[in-house]
């Protein structure tokens, strides 16, 4: 065990042990050059790890279910590559068979300036934080599925009884609200879910779609309902095809859209920009706000994550939206981030790959050639 190791274990020693025994924090180094790993006492209790078992990343990743693998690989290498700090939650299943849920986070540390040469972080057991959550959910998920069951069904009566009409455009508008109810039952049961776990998004249905099209048509819906914001589209090439979830990417653009509405003064532009390349295509959306806070740039995308402004607050906020955009851009293989612009207010973008299917799903021996 190094001495960078020896000391973050001795200042934990320090706590005192109520907090100790409710945190349960132990402490880990990987080497970047050579992926060896260093894991303190505590995180080897943790994982269950007898003394046989050997202290290398293969040992690590074969506690982590499989289907979580890629996106620990992927925030790794994010961190790792823009020097930001690392933090995923992931479960685990044991050598005896317990199923726990731990944080891992962690930064980089430089011998020489200007060198990474490795990272140290901290695991937490964080098993019945996640439990309780989804205690929680399960409640959400009774008391919003109720009243959602019962406008839908007086939505489809009234689409029936109005079907025969020569006016058509109640029915046009009736259908609308239906196919939002839709939308809002599948994130309930999506996201809200009582299944423990990160990733409760089901498989996602890809298709074929021109990006340009599908931002020009949720542009219309957000011109009817922010009439006091001026939406704005920079002109790009006629076509960009993108294999994708049409609707979850649409569930991201109203995400994007709806925040900078909500954030921006009155009459001012909302800006999207879509910026392509050889493998991806990058769609920014630039608000005139107050901006945010770049040095929580990576919080923002965390789960529950609440802005300490006041005048955020007071947007009612759940801290749940952009975790959701997080997750449904990085099961198609792209990235999200947040920025503040040039000429003041918040940009907000995410990138997808074009014209490919991202599998997400990652074995051990394949996380590790991820990690090379």
């Amino acid at each position: 065990m190094n001495r960078e190791i020896r000391n973050m274990e001795s200042r934990a020693g320090l706590m005192p042990e109520h907090t100790i025994g409710a945190a349960y924090i132990g402490n880990w180094k990987i080497q970047l050059s050579s992926n060896k790993v260093s894991f303190c006492p505590r995180m080897r209790k943790m994982l269950e790890l007898s003394k046989g078992y050997d202290e290398n990343i293969e040992t690590l990743f074969g506690l982590v279910k499989p289907g979580q693998l890629s996106g620990l690989i992927h925030e790794f290498k994010v961190a790792s590559f823009n020097g930001t700090k690392f933090e995923k939650q992931v479960q685990i299943v044991t050598p005896s068979g317990t199923e726990k849920w731990v944080r891992l986070t962690g930064v980089l540390y430089s011998r020489r300036w200007g060198t990474a040469e490795q990272m140290i972080g901290t695991i937490e057991d964080v098993t019945q934080k996640v439990n309780e959550e989804c205690l929680s959910m399960a409640i959400v998920n009774h008391e919003l599925r109720a009243p959602l069951t019962i406008i839908k069904l007086n939505t489809q009566f009234l689409i029936n009884h109005l079907a025969l009409s020569i006016n058509k455009q109640p029915v046009r508008l009736l259908n609308m609200v239906d196919q939002h109810i839709n939308g809002m039952t599948k994130l309930i049961d999506e996201y809200l879910s009582p299944s423990t776990g990160e990733d409760r998004s089901t498989q996602l249905n890809y298709s074929l779609f021109d990006i340009n099209d599908l931002v020009d048509t949720v542009l219309g819906e957000m011109r009817i309902l922010y009439p006091g914001h001026r939406f704005c589209k920079y002109p790009t090439a006629d076509s960009i095809l993108v294999r994708g979830d049409k609707y979850k990417i649409i569930q991201v653009l109203i995400n994007y859209l709806t925040n900078a509405a909500k954030f921006s003064p009155p009459c001012s532009h909302i800006n999207i920009n879509i910026d392509c390349n050889e493998n991806d295509v990058e769609v920014s959306v630039h608000d005139e706000g107050v901006g945010i806070n770049e040095e929580n740039s990576q919080a923002l995308f965390q789960k529950f994550y609440q802005c300490n402004q006041k005048s955020i607050r007071q947007k009612n906020s759940k801290g749940l939206g952009l975790y959701i955009v997080k997750s449904i851009i990085q099961k198609h293989g792209g990235t999200v981030k947040a920025e503040n612009g040039k000429d003041g207010g918040a940009v907000f973008s995410f990138s997808l790959p074009l014209n490919q299917q991202n599998k997400f799903n990652v074995t051990s021996p394949e996380a590790i050639k991820l990690m090379a």
